[in-house]
């Protein structure tokens, strides 16, 4: 097992609103706004349920996104390309937990513990059309391959911003964790 020193930047639930749009379905209609995003400086995780309070919660024990994950290094590459402000952020992204200093794509598939917490990370959170609403023309494409990770949560805890600790048998290197190779399959 090898132990990682990361950061949590951030913890956002949305407590109803649901945005899909992958397979091309329509999500014109839908507020992506950010308006019914909620950030904490705590959340309580339920083991086979999820981030107590946000939309997926008790959405079924074994689905694959009781938790997404982001990395901030992606977001401030994805930030700079795209040309945005410094007001928009990665919350917008609708990931639950924001990181640093972890490439999320070496936990497909893989189980990890963050403060003594375990998950299984289970596939790649690909980005929706509505990326594009979002933060304009180009976000789903500069996303892709790295919009993130679901990952199922296998035991109860709190997670806190601040420094915390990754803990898990894959391997990665932290100083390149937006500049990891893109799987040729991704999961």
């Amino acid at each position: 097992m090898s132990r990682y020193p990361i950061e949590i930047h951030g913890l956002v639930i949305a407590p109803e609103h649901r945005v899909f749009g992958a397979s091309g379905r329509d999500v014109s209609g839908r507020d992506v706004s950010g308006a019914d995003l909620i950030s904490r400086t705590s959340v309580n995780v339920i083991a086979g349920s999820g981030i107590e309070g946000d939309r997926f919660c008790r959405h079924r024990p074994d689905y694959n996104g009781h938790v997404t994950f982001f990395s901030q290094e992606v977001w401030d590459e994805v930030r700079d390309i795209l040309g945005l402000s410094e007001a928009m952020g990665p919350e917008l992204t609708r990931r639950n937990v924001i990181v640093s200093g972890v490439d999320l794509k070496a936990l497909y598939g893989v189980p990890f513990e963050i403060d003594g917490i375990r998950f299984l990370g289970t596939i790649h959170c690909a980005p929706c059309p509505a990326m594009n609403r979002v933060f304009g023309d180009g976000a789903t494409r500069a996303l892709r391959g790295r919009g993130g990770l679901r990952a199922q949560v296998k035991t109860d805890g709190t997670l806190s911003v601040g420094p915390a600790d990754l803990v898990t048998n894959a391997s990665f290197d932290p100083e390149s964790a937006s500049a990891q190779p893109i799987p040729p399959k991704l999961p």
